[in-house]
């Protein structure tokens, strides 16, 4: 291929990324909900994720990046020519700073923005997501249980069960927190009740779901239907497994 059919079809891959690009922008700007207040089935267009759509955008701009180097490298000779014949025998420097322009551009679009906003403090799955969990799995108060009467005279108590070794129920609790890291959307209630022990019909409870919520259903299909987080799902479990490790305490 010559050099000329190079540069158009290096040129024409740089057009393609970037009205994709532009395209994926105005979906997620105006089409797609954004924030943990917007129900998670809304955050769907043609079954992807509001996410997934940033993973592809993401894609493409990297693409379009090693796209523009290469142009770059192609008409290289020709922004050298214009450059002298513009900017004269300060073409050098020009070009240095048209080469530091994003960085600058990118540095000034940081300083107007503001720091820490509220906005979005709640946006990511670290403390703003679990204070966003706390309201919408508000603790249930639970009735303290009552100690058990003593026996009558003369009557011997059952033994109760010998109770399992310290490190064997820590090493038991760090395995259930472990297996709720790998929690995804393909996993079902009952899934998460094998994983920890807890009853499926407690978990859905404690999340406010109607009690006839399927169990064997995923949780992918069930949070677009009721707009839950499966974090949400992972912090009830866990708290609902110190609850259960408090008690045996």
């Amino acid at each position: 291929m010559k050099e000329s059919d190079w540069k158009y079809l290096v040129d024409t891959l740089l057009y393609a990324c970037l009205v994709a690009m532009a395209a994926i922008g105005a979906l997620m700007a105006f089409v797609i909900p954004e924030g943990p207040v917007s129900a998670e089935g809304t955050k769907y267009f043609l079954g992807l994720h509001r996410h997934q759509w940033g993973d592809i955008h993401a894609r493409l701009s990297l693409a379009f990046v090693v796209f523009l180097a290469v142009h770059l490298v192609l008409s290289w000779k020709w922004i050298k020519i214009r450059s002298r014949c513009i900017f004269k025998r300060a073409s050098a420097p020009a070009l240095a700073a048209i080469a530091l322009l994003p960085f600058f551009l990118l540095a000034l679009l940081w300083a107007v923005s503001p720091k820490d906003s509220e906005k979005y403090r709640s946006y990511g799955l670290g403390a703003g997501e679990r204070q966003r969990a706390e309201r919408l799995l508000p603790r249930e108060a639970e009735p303290q249980a009552e100690a058990p009467a003593p026996p009558p005279a003369g009557v011997r108590a059952a033994e109760s069960p010998p109770a399992p070794p310290p490190e064997h129920a820590e090493q038991e609790k760090h395995e259930r927190h472990g297996r709720l890291q790998t929690l995804t959307g393909r996993n079902t209630f009952r899934d998460i009740e094998s994983m920890t022990g807890i009853p499926a019909s407690v978990i859905i409870s404690r999340m406010g779901l109607p009690p006839e919520t399927p169990t064997n259903e995923t949780l992918g299909r069930l949070r677009r239907l009721y707009g839950f987080e499966i974090e949400d799902v992972r912090i009830l479990a866990e708290r609902l497994l110190k609850e259960q490790g408090s008690g045996r305490d």
